[in-house]
């Protein structure tokens, strides 16, 4: 079984020199920045090489695949010095430009011709980081398996090889829709999203020596014999429209104590009267009164639900969609996907939706991503919507590049706010378009995008983000239903087994958040002092209590993904967040920043966090943390 491994030369958005930032345009000057391989890479990396190790084959292969200018060259000698028996490199200026559909295509390109004219096989395994840290969209993967047709298997933390129904088979444990499962392929080749690894596999000085006298080879557009129209800015399907800074408008007036006993006193007092904010001035709602729409169709939302429930996001989703159909003169669809699940339908109707598109199948009782992508390809070809719009959940982020690619369509992941306007800039002139605004690189730019040389636009956005409004009971609408035929081939992937996420990790219920950041530096300090003011404070302000983590502390390991806050984790909005060792980067503080109270416990009096919080307290946490604690416990005992 050979192995192929995707990488990514990315810029290093952890060290970003103020040169390197033009404040006036929001730009970052990429050429300032530091090259490094993707850090979400290397758990790919790690895997593959774990794979070979235990397959014993003499015969097997990692070949690491990236795209990139010439001096890509380098992230495939690093891939290399950590395991990698050779690289391919793929560059050419006509690949510049593209977005994610684009780059699926050209990578799918080049994996067809390893298959055919390297390996001469099709038994091998793709493996990809999560995502990269500077366009942070989890797409390419599975946009690369729609192009090649193969299975795709998102969230990979571990695997085995285990005698299975008479064979050795390779089960993976990875993060579901509805928990933890253990899963494995039926047929190959297939792709793998790996989102951790136990034992990071480091360079070691002879792999890094032997690098150097392993092959790499390089392909241009010709040697991969691409479609022209596909590849680089002429085969995307979006376009950056405006890149800005971060919006500081939400920046606060932090109050520093002066003692960790008045720093308590207001934690107490705040979280029973939190302060009152200013009101949020609208802006007015976009009409298509006299104008002619460049896009045409109903606006609609997939529905996400797990054993019969539907996920919060997918309300606030279908409250939004009512937002912005209005605004449009548009009717509201709502995708139900599943089986016996034709009970929900009052709910979404009564959530905003007009018609609910419902398509029910023994076989879509659990998701899978082909048979799931069949039955939303199948409704979005027959009534042709302009806007679909996905939770950015791990079931969303497997279903939406799939059914983006297969539509043709434009997709914008983790969109923070979802606008209709008519953009006129240039050569680009579209009426009633969805600006599409995320964050990017690393969070430390905002950029709005819109879909072009495509009539279906389509976005996810993450729980939380959106403001599910009031049902109304007493709103009518349609359900229309369209059967399907699941075929064998369809299903590729046997689940063996499902755990639920326990309750306490779903942090959006929680009232009182308390998040530990990189600065704690070791998971025992994380239990001690995130988990122990958690207890603390739970007890004396009689709420609930739970703990997160920023994406930092949890790579360390200190926490794990469930309980992972920000751009890339969990979106919440508790009564109060304290956010400890936690230095505020905009991708941390997108998750966060909607907190009724945020206080932030800092060494650094320069750090970003503090420009968001009410309180704060500025010194090392290792005495500030467990002083407060001390006080709530002698507090108990009087």
């Amino acid at each position: 079984m050979h192995l192929i491994v995707l990488v990514k030369q990315v810029p290093d958005v952890s060290r970003i020199p103020e040169t390197a930032w033009d404040r006036k345009k929001g730009t970052l000057k990429r050429a300032l920045l530091d090259n490094v391989l993707n850090p979400l890479d290397l758990h790919a990396l790690t895997l593959a090489y774990r794979m070979k190790e235990q397959l014993a084959d003499p015969q097997a292969r990692i070949i690491a695949l990236s795209m990139g200018p010439p001096q890509a060259r380098e992230v495939l000698l690093d891939a290399m010095s950590r395991g990698a028996d050779e690289g391919v490199l793929l560059t050419d200026v006509a690949f510049s430009g593209a977005d994610t559909i684009a780059t699926a295509y050209t990578l799918a390109q080049a994996i067809r011709k390893i298959e055919q004219e390297v390996l001469k096989s099709q038994d091998y395994i793709i493996l990809s980081g999560m995502q990269s840290v500077d366009g942070d969209t989890a797409q390419v993967p599975g946009q690369i398996a729609e192009e090649l047709n193969i299975e795709h298997i998102s969230y990979v933390q571990s695997f085995e090889y285990k005698e299975l129904e008479g064979a050795q088979r390779l089960i993976v444990k990875r993060i579901g829709p509805g928990g933890v499962e253990s899963v494995s392929p039926l047929v190959y080749p297939v792709l793998l999203t790996a989102t951790a690894c136990t034992e990071p596999l480091y360079r070691s000085f002879h792999r890094a020596r032997d690098a150097r006298t392993h092959k790499i080879s390089e392909w241009n557009a010709a040697a991969l014999k691409t479609d022209p129209a596909h590849i680089g800015a002429k085969g995307s399907r979006t376009q950056v429209f405006r890149i800005f800074s971060p919006s500081e408008d939400q920046q606060k007036r932090c109050v520093f104590p002066k003692t960790v006993d008045e720093m308590l006193q207001q934690i107490e007092s705040l979280y029973r009267n939190p302060p009152t904010r200013s009101a949020v001035v609208e802006a007015e709602p976009y009409s298509v009164d006299g104008k002619t729409p460049t896009y045409t169709g109903e606006v609609w939302v997939y529905v996400e639900q797990t054993h019969g429930k539907i996920e919060s996001v997918s309300l606030e989703l279908i409250s939004k969609a009512r937002e912005l159909a209005d605004s449009l003169n548009q009717k509201v669809g709502a995708v139900l996907v599943g089986h016996q699940v034709a009970g929900l339908a009052p709910t979404l109707i009564a959530q905003g939706a007009d018609k609910v598109y419902l398509t029910e199948h023994p076989a879509l009782a659990r998701f899978l991503p082909m048979p799931y992508k069949k039955a939303v390809c199948a409704w979005v070809e027959r009534e042709k919507p302009q806007i679909v719009l996905f939770g950015a959940t791990p079931l969303g982020r497997e279903l939406a590049p799939r059914v983006a690619y297969h539509s043709n369509a434009g997709l914008t992941a983790d969109c923070t706010k979802l606008d209709i306007d008519d953009i006129h800039k240039g050569n680009i002139s579209v009426t009633a378009a969805l600006k599409q605004t995320r964050p990017a690189l690393g969070g430390n730019i905002m950029a709005t995008i819109m879909t072009r040389d495509s009539q279906i636009q389509m976005a996810s956005v993450r729980p939380g983000v959106m403001k599910a409004e009031i049902p109304d009971p007493s709103r009518e609408g349609v359900v229309v239903s369209q059967p399907i035929e699941i075929e064998a081939k369809d299903i590729r992937t046997q689940v063996l087994s499902s755990e639920p996420i326990p309750e306490k990790t779903k942090l959006t219920d929680a009232q009182i958040l308390v998040s530990g950041g990189r600065a704690l530096g070791s998971k025992a300090n994380y239990d001690r002092h995130v988990r122990g003011l958690a207890s603390a404070l739970q007890t004396v302000l009689s709420a609930r209590v739970d703990v997160g983590a920023s994406r930092a502390a949890v790579e360390e390991g200190m926490a794990g993904h469930e309980s992972q806050v920000g751009q890339t984790g969990q979106t919440v909005q508790p009564r109060m967040y304290i956010a400890v060792g936690i230095s505020g980067a905009v991708q941390h503080l997108s998750g966060m920043q909607n907190s009724e109270v945020v206080i932030a416990i800092n060494k650094d009096p320069k750090a970003r966090i503090f420009d968001y919080a009410d309180l704060g307290m500025v010194g090392d946490y290792e005495t500030i943390v467990p002083e407060l604690v001390g006080l709530i416990e002698a507090r108990k005992n009087q």
